[in-house]
């Protein structure tokens, strides 16, 4: 009867290896509709699944309504089961039905009820035999977790593209930033054809300096109201891949996040409910802010660059938090306040 109950157990295995997919939850009635079971004994198809899952074969879960179900494990995997410990085989199955998303610690030890020293002493082993590796989680850096060797952690555990080693990578996602930028007002503004090109003149600037300005410089105007040209997130997408900034493929959902960054940034503007977007600078502004420096660098001595343009924003008027309490002759006036005068010497170039 036992060699009778291999001999079938074998084949329903291949027959479910042939029928489902490897995470492929299936029940009673699917493996009784292989055909494999003779007269479709119900005896004998949990004995056959219960030699599978001794051997390793068969994973045994429950099932939605608590119904009894299987899951297929590879011959490898069985392998490696089968060198196992019950209690290093206990902590695995646990890391394996986690999935890309790992598990922590505390709960393998919670649904496991080991004692700390037999975890540590089962995952120390495991992670010798190259079965389980550590991961390290964005959103929680502190937790310890662990996952299958084998996979790859999902994006939220690192992070996506946008972490390096753990680390919120900033440089590279200011420059993927101001790439979006600079290609979508590439198709936000259009180029306007200036007459008498190559004639220059001296103009005066805020600093007092004079400068040579070339009429011969690209003038850019925005598109009519009318216009309905303005890049989607699909062709943002292309460009930001094939740019080769990037070395890895972004998804459209990543470039999204940019997108919307930009938004709230005021440099993008959405338009069509997020169906297309457009630059609120040109081409020639966005560039020229690539090679500006930081604001350390500006407040250390070297020129600031378009101060003077933009008095609304610039002012500290526009940013103190004590502007509905300001007026002539009060406790806080504009001639008692410390910050505009030494603001107003710098645009006149004092």
């Amino acid at each position: 009867m036992a060699s009778r109950v291999t001999e079938i157990a074998s084949r329903l295995y291949d027959a479910c290896l042939e029928r489902f997919e490897a995470d492929h939850l299936f029940y009673q009635q699917d493996l009784l509709a292989l055909d494999v079971i003779p007269k479709g004994e119900i005896d004998l198809l949990l004995k056959c699944a219960q030699s599978l899952v001794d051997q390793k074969l068969f994973r045994l879960l429950q099932g939605s309504n608590n119904r009894l179900a299987w899951k297929i494990i590879s011959r490898d995997d069985a392998e490696k089961l089968q060198s196992l410990s019950p209690d290093e085989s206990l902590v695995y199955n646990v890391i394996h039905s986690s999935g890309r998303s790992g598990v922590w610690v505390r709960n393998i030890q919670s649904r496991t009820n080991l004692h700390k020293s037999i975890l540590d002493r089962c995952v120390k082993s495991l992670e010798s035999k190259n079965y389980i590796k550590s991961v390290h989680n964005v959103k929680y850096p502190t937790r310890k977790m662990y996952m299958l060797a084998g996979l790859a952690p999902s994006e939220d555990i690192t992070g996506g593209a946008w972490f390096t080693d753990g680390v919120l990578d900033s440089t590279f996602i200011n420059t993927l930033a101001g790439l979006i930028e600079f290609k979508v007002s590439t198709q936000s503004w259009y180029e306007v054809p200036t007459a008498d090109r190559g004639r220059s003149k001296r103009i005066k600037t805020a600093t007092g300096m004079a400068e040579v300005k070339s009429e011969s410089e690209k003038t850019f105007l925005p598109y009519p109201a009318n216009y309905s040209g303005y890049p989607t997130i699909e062709w943002i997408t292309t460009e930001v891949n094939k740019s080769g900034v990037t070395p890895v493929r972004l998804g459209e959902d990543s470039v999204i996040q940019l997108v919307q960054m930009l938004c709230f940034d005021k440099k993008l503007v959405s338009l069509n409910n997020g169906i297309n977007y457009k630059a609120v600078k040109n081409p020639v502004v966005v560039k020229a802010g690539f090679n500006r420096k930081p604001a350390a660098e500006e407040e250390a001595g070297s020129p600031i660059l378009g101060l003077g343009k933009n008095g609304m924003t610039e002012a500290p008027c526009g940013s103190c938090p004590n502007i509905r309490l300001c007026s002539p002759g009060a406790a806080i006036s504009p001639e008692t306040c410390e910050y505009f005068d030494p603001w107003y010497e710098k645009v006149l170039g004092f």
